[in-house]
C-alpha cells in the first residue's frame, strides 16, 4: 500500500510539474511566434570560371538583382572571346542559365543569351569582338526549377593569353614556394625586405618582410581543402590575384593550429624580357579559435596569431568578454567557465566553400552588465534566413537563455564593401527601447523595430557636417547650412546638447576622442577658397570639450588656419593653411594630443611572443583565469515567422571615389586627390560612382608628353588668363567636372597626363602652370600667363606646387 501511494503521489507530482511547465511556456511565449533552430546549411548553387587551366572567381550568388555599378569584386579574363564556366548545382535543379554583358556603368546591355538545362561545364560565347572592346560587367542568372533565381556578377575583359598564363604560373609557383621550402622556385630575390618591417608576426606579411617570415618560419603549413583563386585586376601592365585558403600549422600548446589565409599578389609581365616581376605581396593570417584545443592559460584567453586590433566588449564587472576572431563571434564567461560560439557562417560539420565566403564582418555594438551583447553582421549572408542577401542583420545574444535573436534586417542592393563603408558608418541599436539608428547617404533615420515605424531625424548630413564616436553611441552634426550650431546626440538615451557659434561665426564638428568632442570655430568673413578653387571654412581655433560639456583644451596659432582635421587614437591631426592674396595655401600639418584618461578594465588585449609562433594576441584578465578546458555552448538562433526587414532607399548618384586595393574596397572619398593618395598606398585603383577609372597604380607609359600648343592646353590658358579658377577652367575646357587632386604628387598625377589631359598646378605665389608631360625623373609644364615651357624634377615640381593640383 505504501509503495502504491508513493507511486501515485509521484505520478501526481510529475503531472503537476508538466502542467506548470506548459502553463509557464504558454505565458512566456504568448504573442511570440518564435522558435529556435540552427542557422541551417547553404543552399545556393555555385559558379566559377576557367582561366587557362586555373579555376577562378567562385563569386557569391545573390538572392536578387544587384546594382551593377556597385558590385565590383572580381574580373574574369576572357580568352578567344568566350568563357568556360563550371556550375555546381548542389541539391538544386537548374532549368536555364541566362547571361548578359553590360557597360561598366550598367546603362547598356551589349550582349545576352540563354543556355537551357545547363550541365556542370558551360561554354559562354560573348558575341562579337566589339562587345569586349573594353572592360565590361557580366551578370549570370540561374533559373531554378523551384521558380527561384540566383544572380552572379563579375567584370570581364579580353586578355592576352601569353601575359595571363605567365602571370598565373608565376603566382602559383611563388605561392607553393612559401608553403614548401623544398621547391625549386627561389622567391628570395623577388622580396624587398627592409629594416622598417618588424618581422615579428606571421599575422601580416608583405613584400618587405624577410624570407623566413614569408615562408612561415618553422610552422610547417599544410593547406587544407585547396586554394580559392580570385582575379581582382588585370591590365596590359599588371595583374592582381588573391588566394584564400586554410592551413594547419605546427602548434605549441596544441599539436596543430588552423588558420584562415588571404594572400594577395600584384605582378607585371615584361614582354621584352619575357618574364614576370612581383610588384606587391600581402598576406594576412588569422588563427581559427578552436575550443577543442588549448585556448586558456592562467593569464587569459589565447587568441594566437591574428590581427593586433581584435574587436572585443566586456561587461562592467570585467568577468565576461565577447570577441571576434576569424569571422566568428565568441563569448567567454569566467565565473561559469563557459565558452559560447555566438555567431559563425563557417560550419564545423563540413568545409563547404560557400560557408567560407568572407564578404561580411561582425561588429560589436553594446554589452550590458550581465554580459548580453548586441551585434551586427554587415555584408553578404552566406546561409540562413537571408542567404544570398546583402545588408545588416542586428542580433541580440541573451547569455542566460543561451540564444541569439535577430532583431531586424536592413536590406540593400549594394555590395558588401559599399554597404560596410556607407550604411555601416553608423549602426546603433538599443535593446531597451528597440530603436535602430542608421546613417545612409546623409540621412539619419531612427526605426522603432517593435512598432515597425521609421522616421527621418535629420537630412543633409554630408561629409564635413557630422562625426561619429568610436563606439557609435555619439553623433555630432550641423543641421544648419551656416554652421551656426552643433548638435551632439546620445543614441543610447536620446539626449541632446548643443554648441552654438558666436556672433558672425560658425562651428564645425571634427571628431571624438573617447567621450570628448573636438570641434572648430571660424569667422564667416574668413570663408573663402583654397588654391585649387575649393570652398573652405578656415577655422581660427580648435577646442576639445569633455563628456560633461566643459572645454578642456583650446588650440590656435596666429595667422594660421585649420582647414580640416583627422582624429587618430588619442591625437588630432590638423590640416593647416596660410592666407595669401585672399587664397588659403596649405602648409604643414600639426598634431595635438588629448590627456583624457582611459577607463581601466580587468580585461585588456595584449601581445606576447614565443619562439615558434612569434607575436600573438591574448585577452588578459588582470586577476587571471582557471587554466582548464571551459564548457562549450552553442546558442540556438531564435527564428520568427515574419522576420522584421527594413529596406534602404538608394539616394541619387553623386560624385564619389572608390579605392580598391589588396583585393577589396578600402575607402570611399569625396575628393579625388585623397582617393589617389590612398590607392597609391595600397597599390590599387580609383574608380568613380559609374565605375569609370580615375587612377591606376603603374598602368601608364614611362614617359609621355602633350603638345604645348594643343587645343586643351591653349583652352586652359585662355580660361585661366580670363579670370577663371582652375576648377572652372578644367570644366569649361573638357566639358566635365574637375578633379581636385590636392595633396597628390607629380609622380601620381602622371597617370592623368597619360590619358591626354593636362593638369593645372597652383604655385605658392598663386601663379598657374599647366603640366603637360613627364619622364621617370622630370615633369614639363607651361606657364599659363605666357606659354613658356619648363622642365624640372618631380621633387622640385611638388615643392613648387605644394600639392595644389587640379585635373580631369
Amino acid at each position: 500500500m505504501i509503495l502504491k501511494k508513493r507511486i501515485r503521489d509521484g505520478i501526481i507530482l510529475a503531472g503537476v510539474f508538466i502542467m506548470a511547465v506548459l502553463v509557464f511556456s504558454y505565458l512566456t511565449n504568448k504573442g511570440d511566434d518564435s522558435m529556435t533552430a540552427d542557422l541551417g546549411s547553404a543552399t545556393f548553387p555555385q559558379i566559377s570560371f576557367d582561366c587557362d587551366g586555373f579555376g577562378v572567381n567562385a563569386v557569391p550568388g545573390y538572392a536578387k538583382q544587384m546594382n551593377i555599378t556597385e558590385v565590383r569584386d572580381t574580373i574574369t579574363p576572357v580568352l578567344k572571346n568566350k568563357l568556360d564556366m563550371e556550375l555546381i548545382p548542389y541539391d538544386n535543379k537548374i532549368s536555364s542559365l541566362e547571361y548578359k554583358i553590360y557597360t561598366l556603368d550598367g546603362t547598356e546591355c551589349l550582349h545576352e543569351d540563354t543556355v537551357k538545362n545547363p550541365g556542370t561545364d558551360v561554354s559562354l560565347p560573348l558575341g562579337s569582338a566589339s562587345v569586349l572592346g573594353e572592360e565590361r560587367v557580366m551578370e549570370v542568372i540561374l533559373h531554378l526549377e523551384t521558380g527561384k533565381d540566383v544572380y552572379f556578377y563579375t567584370r570581364v575583359a579580353q586578355t592576352n593569353e601569353t601575359n595571363m598564363s605567365a602571370c598565373m604560373d608565376y603566382i602559383k609557383a611563388f605561392h607553393e614556394a612559401t608553403v614548401d621550402k623544398n621547391t625549386d622556385t627561389d622567391i628570395s630575390t623577388a622580396l624587398e625586405a627592409d629594416e622598417e618591417s618588424s618581422n615579428t608576426s606571421y599575422g601580416h606579411v608583405t613584400i618587405h618582410s624577410n624570407y623566413s617570415q614569408v615562408t612561415w618560419g618553422d610552422l610547417k603549413p599544410e593547406i587544407e581543402g585547396g586554394e580559392r583563386w580570385s582575379v581582382k585586376e588585370t591590365t596590359s601592365t599588371g595583374t592582381s590575384v588573391q588566394l584564400e585558403y586554410r592551413v594547419k600549422c605546427k602548434g605549441e600548446k596544441n599539436k596543430q593550429d588552423t588558420y584562415n589565409v588571404k594572400e594577395f599578389f600584384r605582378v607585371r609581365y615584361d614582354k621584352t624580357a619575357r618574364r614576370v616581376y612581383l610588384l606587391d605581396y600581402d598576406r594576412t593570417v588569422e588563427q581559427v579559435f578552436d575550443p577543442s584545443s588549448k585556448v586558456l592559460s592562467a593569464k587569459g584567453i589565447l587568441l594566437g596569431i591574428t590581427d593586433a586590433d581584435v574587436p572585443y566588449l566586456i561587461n562592467k564587472k570585467g568577468t565576461i568578454v565577447s570577441f571576434v576572431q576569424a569571422d566568428e563571434l565568441w563569448n567567454y564567461n569566467k565565473d561559469r567557465d563557459e565558452l559560447s560560439l555566438v555567431f559563425s557562417f563557417a560550419s564545423t560539420e563540413n568545409n563547404d566553400a560557400r560557408n567560407l565566403t568572407s564578404e561580411h564582418e561582425i561588429r560589436l555594438l553594446t554589452a550590458d552588465k550581465a554580459g548580453n551583447i548586441t551585434f551586427a553582421v554587415c555584408g553578404y549572408m552566406n546561409r540562413g534566413e537571408h542567404e544570398g542577401e546583402v545588408g545588416i542583420a542586428i542580433y541580440y545574444y541573451d547569455i542566460e537563455k543561451n540564444s541569439v535573436e535577430e532583431k531586424v534586417f536592413v536590406q540593400t542592393d549594394q555590395s558588401y564593401g559599399i554597404t560596410s563603408q556607407k550604411l555601416g558608418k553608423l549602426i546603433y541599436y538599443s535593446e531597451d527601447n528597440g530603436e535602430l539608428y542608421l546613417l545612409n547617404d546623409g540621412v539619419l533615420r531612427k526605426t522603432d523595430v517593435n512598432k515597425n515605424r521609421s522616421e527621418e531625424l535629420q537630412t543633409g548630413l554630408t561629409e564635413g557636417k557630422y562625426v561619429i564616436s568610436g563606439d557609435s553611441h555619439l553623433l555630432a552634426y550641423c543641421a544648419d547650412e551656416d554652421f551656426s550650431r552643433i548638435t551632439i546626440l546620445n543614441l543610447q538615451n536620446g539626449k541632446e546638447r548643443t554648441i552654438s557659434a558666436k556672433n558672425k561665426e560658425g562651428v564645425r564638428p571634427l571628431g571624438f576622442i573617447g567621450g570628448d568632442f573636438v570641434y572648430g570655430r571660424f569667422h564667416l568673413s574668413d570663408v573663402g577658397k583654397t588654391a585649387a578653387g575649393e570652398s573652405t571654412d578656415p577655422m581660427y581655433q580648435v577646442e576639445i570639450r569633455s563628456s560633461k560639456g566643459e572645454v578642456v583644451k583650446k588650440y590656435s596659432q596666429k595667422k594660421i588656419y585649420v582647414l580640416d582635421a583627422k582624429v587618430e587614437d588619442n591625437r588630432i591631426i590638423l590640416e593647416q593653411a596660410k592666407k595669401k592674396n585672399g587664397t588659403y595655401i596649405k602648409t604643414t600639418e600639426e598634431y595635438i594630443t588629448n590627456n583624457e584618461e582611459k577607463d581601466e578594465s580587468n580585461i585588456m588585449l595584449e601581445t606576447y611572443k614565443t619562439d615558434l609562433k612569434g607575436a600573438q594576441m591574448r585577452l588578459t584578465y588582470a586577476d587571471g583565469v582557471s587554466d582548464k578546458e571551459p564548457k562549450l555552448l552553442r546558442p540556438k538562433q531564435v527564428l520568427f515567422e515574419k522576420p522584421k526587414v527594413v529596406n534602404v532607399q538608394k539616394a541619387e548618384s553623386k560624385e564619389e571615389y572608390y579605392v580598391f586595393g589588396y583585393g577589396k574596397l578600402q575607402e570611399i572619398y569625396k575628393q579625388a586627390g585623397d582617393a589617389i593618395q590612398s590607392a597609391d598606398n595600397y597599390g590599387g585603383v580609383v574608380v568613380d560612382q559609374n565605375q569609370e577609372y580615375i587612377w591606376q597604380r603603374g598602368n601608364r607609359d614611362l614617359q609621355y608628353k602633350i603638345s604645348a600648343t594643343s587645343k586643351p592646353v591653349e583652352g586652359l590658358r585662355s580660361e585661366l588668363n580670363g579670370g577663371a579658377t582652375p576648377m572652372e577652367a578644367i570644366s569649361k575646357t573638357f566639358g566635365e567636372d574637375a578633379l581636385d587632386l590636392s595633396g597628390c604628387k607629380a609622380e601620381q598625377i602622371a597617370y592623368v597626363m597619360n590619358q591626354g589631359k593636362p593638369v593645372i598646378a597652383v604655385t605658392e605665389n598663386k601663379k598657374y602652370v599647366i603640366l603637360i608631360g613627364y619622364t621617370e625623373t622630370d615633369v614639363t609644364y607651361v606657364e599659363a600667363k605666357n606659354g613658356k615651357s619648363h622642365t624640372v624634377s618631380l621633387e622640385k615640381m611638388d615643392k613648387k606646387a605644394n600639392g595644389n593640383y587640379i585635373g580631369s
